[in-house]
């Protein structure tokens, strides 16, 4: 094997790996499957992190590239169980590739990978900095996301109708966070009501939004004058022309349904809902469709590896700003009684 021909198998490993994205994307890994039973999330996690490192040994990330065909090997052998497990007779590509690097794994043990020349101290430092970070990132996004697609939520509530359900609902396409706050759902909803660019923000990072060029402040006060919505109006993302456009004129969400102190379902992004709870509490749930069956499988990686992650890490911060501002109204109004 040519260290040219290397370097391409390398890479088509690489991106075998992370095409392993289109499982959960298509909804083979539900929210209810990975609540009863975590040996399919094991499985899709295991071969796709393996075959990003066997992939990243294979173009000679050290110490990954002495491990290259027990990696190809283990992860070839996981992703045909996963792929037969989940029945989906389109990915037959993917089952023949597995099948290919599983017989390639074998016989590089017996005959050794082609060794890389070295290219000069800074280089093999970026070199390896670069692989390691991608791995890194890679196993972050992929070993999390059974966790964070369920966030907070029990089975009976991901299983339960909410407002903003479509009449064909289907979970296995969905991620679902929820928190509990010790307050009820009237002092939990003139928070909620505000969000919005032109309102209060969206009780997240901030700093980050506005590092990302939008033009985003949180607000961490209630104003009666942002205390309506009507349905067809348009909850904005950040400001106008954000980007040169690329977003639309007004990059936003539209409001599909409203219920006062119970839900505020906005257009691509999910259904807000508050549920009373015992005690005087609400249980908080944001229920989102993000994907649907015939997702191509590239734009299953792009999702998963760009947006999931990042998508959970700010709407959880947002869900416990919320948390923490409805309580903390709740005790100053009862310590002034």
């Amino acid at each position: 094997m040519t260290l040219a021909v290397v370097r391409v198998l390398g890479w088509l490993v690489i991106a075998h790996g992370l095409s392993h994205a289109v499982l959960p994307l298509r909804g083979s890994l539900g929210p209810v499957v990975l609540i009863d039973d975590w040996i399919p999330a094991g499985l899709y996690a295991i071969g796709m992190v393996g075959f990003v490192g066997a992939g990243l040994g294979i173009l000679g990330l050290r110490p990954l590239d002495r491990a290259i065909s027990p990696l190809l090997v283990l992860s070839s052998g996981l992703s045909l169980i996963a792929l037969v497990r989940f029945a989906d007779p389109t990915l037959w590509f993917g089952a023949a590739f597995d099948v290919a690097l599983f017989i390639l794994g074998l016989w590089r043990a017996y005959r050794g990978w082609p060794a890389h020349p070295s290219h000069g101290r800074r280089w093999h430092v970026a070199g390896v900095a670069a692989g390691v970070l991608l791995l890194l990132y890679v196993a972050g996004s992929t070993v999390l996301y059974p966790w964070h697609r369920t966030w907070g939520s029990t089975r009976e509530e991901v299983v339960m109708s909410l407002p903003g359900d479509p009449a064909e609902r289907d979970a296995s396409l969905e991620t679902q966070h929820a928190v509990t706050i010790d307050a009820p759902p009237a002092d939990v909803w003139p928070w909620l009501v505000q969000l919005g660019q032109d309102r209060a923000g969206f009780y997240s990072y901030d700093w980050l939004e506005r590092a990302l060029g939008a033009d985003v402040h949180n607000v961490l006060e209630i104003r009666p004058e942002w205390q309506s919505r009507r349905v067809g109006e348009v909850v904005p993302a950040t400001q106008r022309g954000y980007l040169g456009g690329i977003f639309g004129d007004e990059p936003g969400w539209t409001v599909k349904q409203l219920e006062a102190e119970r839900a505020l379902v906005l257009e691509n992004w999910g259904a807000f809902v508050l549920l009373p709870d015992t005690g005087e509490r609400t249980r908080f749930i944001i229920r989102s469709t993000i994907t649907h069956r015939e997702i191509p499988v590239w734009a299953s990686v792009l999702n998963l590896m760009t947006f999931e992650l990042p998508h959970f890490i700010m709407e959880r911060r947002m869900m416990l700003t919320i948390k923490a501002l409805a309580e903390d109204g709740r005790r100053m109004r009862a310590a002034r009684r």
